[in-house]
């Protein structure tokens, strides 16, 4: 190695304060948790009688021996240390590892061990890291209140509350499922057999262990549902361990299906110990999934010094520097903290070196994964940044060796918006400085009146008929798991809210809420989940002024998929593309639509819940990046009487446990479609005048839905037919008779994506229940029909009228969240119908 040339960088690995990412709780010098435990997974007398021979046992004795001064021998240092005290030791041994911050999962219960709050003696920040099958077994260690019998029902609503309880004072959950049943977890375990694991469970008496991998599995599920909503990562247990697991089992590979499960794409997993001997596969896992992370903790300090170096090496082969993090998993001594942070620098540097050495890091390029790997993965994963400082330092380094293109790296943020979109589906956003939200609102929320969603697209005052007043306040609690860095605007960040009277209560009126409620329902009826994908057309336009007056043109003057069309906008589509992909937002076509400077993004399909996040989001950044080029987007229905109308379709699929289940299995089906696909489709079709008043909730909308436009103005279904407002498509890849999704053509941009999808789903369910069949497919233009279909609604009060009447859409969706959708239509209709012009307003809203 040669000093001069990584002298820098030396220095840099050698003085940055850590980040412990896992670790575990020290005991007293008294506790009957042998010292020798230090250097090994061995617990037996026989196998621990090993343990002076391995290496790692001989290089750890040694290097606490030059810490302390002492004889190199396992006897000297066990009677320096009693010598010391525990607050000595401590102080010497995390003074030595230049630790800042340690999470601690304290469900490693240990003689004598000290609580968590002892341990800021010995490090400036602490947090707690939360054990699910320690929470599990505590529960069902104690007796109900009610003297009632255990039910999985009972268990399950205890454990989650109190999972929800501890979820602000935790920063990550932690499982040890590996060391019970095995990685091979099923997310989809059936409640029945989750009954019977319980039961299994019980009837081992007490002290409870859960080893029942039905019940681990349903517990496992349970906590990331929890996890997701309150955007905490979860640590799992992966690789080798002491003798209770079988090592087999702990493979990373095994976690496939959760990581496949759609519900859970945005729930961040951490596998620790580098997953040895499986590094590689945790290597691969992290390259192709963008939840996965890696923390290499326990393999080192615990290998050869070979091993330690292959390992990390190992995990950084596929894995983004970005996803690789560092942790002592230190326990029960100091002396295990010393030892992880001393071998992880020296490992570190090692195979940064070699990175540089052979061309695949320069030292700029080193230097930043030093700090990332040691520090910065840790605090924006566990979203702990408030909490650490950085030192005079690292500040310093930062500083000399920034290279040209650190220079234009993000300022601290200022601001974050907070963003909630209402019922006439207008986006709207509350502001706060970054500080505050990060010490408080993310948290606690912030104050929204209950008026905010009563309003209108013409005023912002609560409709009649609404029963929302300006009396009363709800809280609007962030997803954290929504929060983004503003692409337009580095400054700022940007996060999707639910709304709740008080943290942890939805209100009834919450958008996003009413979509989770409709999509619980599909699950635990029929174990099936909805994908969405939109298709977003919108207008370019340009201000002119015309004799004073400021009136707005389109664009351009170019057909569909003109190419020319394309030329003049590509910068600004480009950057679109760009700030989609920053925001993870999947798109999958660009071109010009028919109308004067008309354009369409169609976005990837997606779990319904995320698709109708990632549909806010496209909004925003079209509207923002036009406005950034001096144009406004529009995504209006029928922004001009003249010019074509823009919609935003809505591709739909049935997916049962990663599967596409509404194509057709055998060739022998109904019109390529499953039987639950028909009888989906079929509700939807039966409910379609009530949705209108959900998807198209203006009455400009209906002046895009006519005859011969492309938009579905009749009630009815068509192969391929872009008339019909629900076409089943069959698209590239997809066998010749067979289809994959079916579309809704009557959507547009107005909507609320959270309240149009709720009324699509309560539909379908209504559909299953009913095993409703759908008619004919029509293979014409409907309306050379003669009157034969029905015509769709014309107006929005005639979906309104349909809506008041449809008492299922009422039951799943919500009563008073209907009320108040309906109020808002009705002042539309009132409005619009005096104001003849007024819509031409509507570009600056939608």
């Amino acid at each position: 190695m040669e000093v001069d040339k990584y002298a820098v960088l030396r220095e840099a690995v050698e003085n940055i304060e850590l980040v412990d990412g896992h670790a575990h709780n020290i005991v007293t010098l008294d506790s009957s948790f042998p010292f020798i435990r230090c250097f090994t997974e061995a617990d037996s007398d026989d196998a621990l009688s090993f343990t002076p021979h391995c290496l790692s046992f001989k290089r750890s004795v040694r290097d606490i021996a030059e810490l302390y001064g002492c004889e190199a021998s396992l006897q000297g240092v066990e009677t320096h240390r009693r010598s010391l005290g525990l607050q000595s030791i401590s102080s010497k041994c995390f003074g030595a590892a230049k630790i800042s911050t340690i999470l601690i999962d304290d469900g490693l219960k240990l003689d004598k061990m000290h609580e968590l709050e002892w341990h800021k003696s010995c490090v400036p920040v602490v947090h707690r890291v939360l054990r699910i099958e320690v929470l599990a077994q505590k529960i069902l260690n104690e007796e109900i209140l009610d003297g009632s019998e255990w039910t999985l029902d009972i268990f399950t609503e205890i454990f989650v509350t109190k999972l929800k309880s501890l979820a602000d004072r935790v920063v990550a959950l932690k499982s040890i499922a590996a060391y019970r049943s095995g990685l091979d977890i099923n997310p989809n375990v059936d409640k029945k057999d989750a009954e019977n694991g319980l039961i299994e469970v019980l009837s081992a008496g007490k002290p409870v262990r859960i080893q029942n991998k039905n019940f681990i599995d349903y517990i496992f599920t349970c906590s990331l549902e929890v996890a997701l909503c309150f955007n905490l990562p979860i640590q799992i247990h992966t690789g080798f361990g002491d003798k209770d697991l079988d090592l087999r089992l702990a493979n990373p590979l095994y976690l496939r299906a959760v990581l496949e499960d759609t519900r859970f794409l945005k729930c961040r997993i951490i596998l620790l110990h580098a997953s040895f001997p499986f590094s590689r596969e945790a290597s691969y896992l992290a390259s192709v999934y963008p939840q996965v992370y890696l923390d290499f903790g326990l393999a080192v300090p615990k290998l050869s010094v070979y091993g330690m170096i292959s390992s990390v090496k190992e995990l950084l082969e596929l894995s983004p520097i970005k996803k690789v993090m560092f942790s002592t998993d230190g326990y029960a001594f100091p002396e295990t903290f010393y030892l992880g942070a001393k071998r992880a620098r020296e490992v570190v540097l090692s195979v940064l070196c070699d990175a540089c050495d052979e061309g695949d890091l320069t030292i700029p390029e080193a230097l930043e994964a030093a700090d990332d790997i040691f520090k910065q993965n840790a605090i924006q994963l566990y979203n702990i940044s408030g909490t650490i400082k950085t030192s005079d330092y690292e500040n310093a380094v930062s500083h000399d060796f920034a290279t040209k293109e650190a220079n234009t790296v993000k300022a601290d943020t200022v601001f974050v918006r907070i963003i909630f979109v209402d019922a006439s589906g207008q986006h709207r956003c509350r502001v706060v400085p970054a500080k505050r939200f990060h010490d408080i609102v993310k948290k606690n929320g912030i104050g929204l009146t209950f008026a905010s969603m009563g309003m209108t697209s013409h005023s912002d005052g609560p409709a009649d008929g609404t029963n929302l007043t300006g009396v009363g306040e709800i809280r609007l609690m962030p997803d954290l798991s929504t929060k983004w860095r503003i692409p337009w605007s580095q400054q700022e960040e940007m996060v999707l809210a639910d709304m709740h009277l008080k943290p942890g209560k939805a209100w009834d009126y919450c958008p996003r809420e009413a979509l989770r409620r409709v999509t619980k329902v599909l699950k635990d009826e029929f174990n099936l989940e909805m994908n969405a994908g939109f298709e977003n057309e919108f207008y370019l336009l340009r201000n002119i002024s015309s004799e004073g007056k400021e009136e707005w043109i389109p664009f351009d003057s170019t057909p569909y998929c003109s190419t020319s069309a394309f030329d003049a906008a590509s910068p600004i589509l480009q950057e679109i593309y760009s700030a989609l992909q920053s925001l993870n937002v999947p798109v999958e076509q660009i071109h010009a639509e028919a109308g004067n400077g008309q354009f369409e993004i169609a976005l990837g399909h997606t779990v319904c819940t995320l698709a109708a996040d990632n549909l806010i989001f496209t909004h925003e950044v079209i509207r923002a990046i036009a406005r950034k080029h001096g144009l406004l987007a529009t995504f209006v229905p029928k922004y001009s009487l003249e010019d074509l109308g823009s919609g935003s379709h809505v591709h739909l699929s049935l997916w049962e446990n990663g599967k596409n289940v509404f194509m057709a299995s055998s060739e022998s089906s109904r019109h390529g479609i499953s039987k639950i696909g028909e009888e989906f489709m079929a509700g939807v079709l039966n409910h379609l005048p009530s949705i209108l008043a959900f998807a198209a909730p203006l009455p400009n909308s209906y002046d895009r839905i006519q005859p011969n436009t492309w938009t579905g103005a009749y009630r009815c279904w068509g192969k391929e037919n872009r008339e019909a407002p629900l076409r089943t498509a069959c698209p590239p890849g997809i066998t010749d008779g067979f289809v994959s999704n079916f579309e809704i053509k009557s959507f547009d941009g107005c909507a609320n994506p959270y309240l149009g999808l709720a009324s699509v789903v309560a539909a379908g369910i209504d559909g299953l229940r009913r095993h409703l069949c759908l008619p004919e497919p029509v293979e014409t233009n409907p309306s050379s029909l003669h009157g034969e279909l029905e015509r769709l609604p014309q107006e929005l009060s005639e979906s309104v009228e349909a809506l008041e009447k449809d008492e299922i859409l009422k039951d799943l969706i919500n009563e008073k969240l209907l009320t108040a959708v309906i109020g808002v239509r009705k002042a539309e209709v009132n409005y619009y119908s005096k104001n003849k012009d007024a819509f031409k307003q509507l570009i600056h809203r939608y």
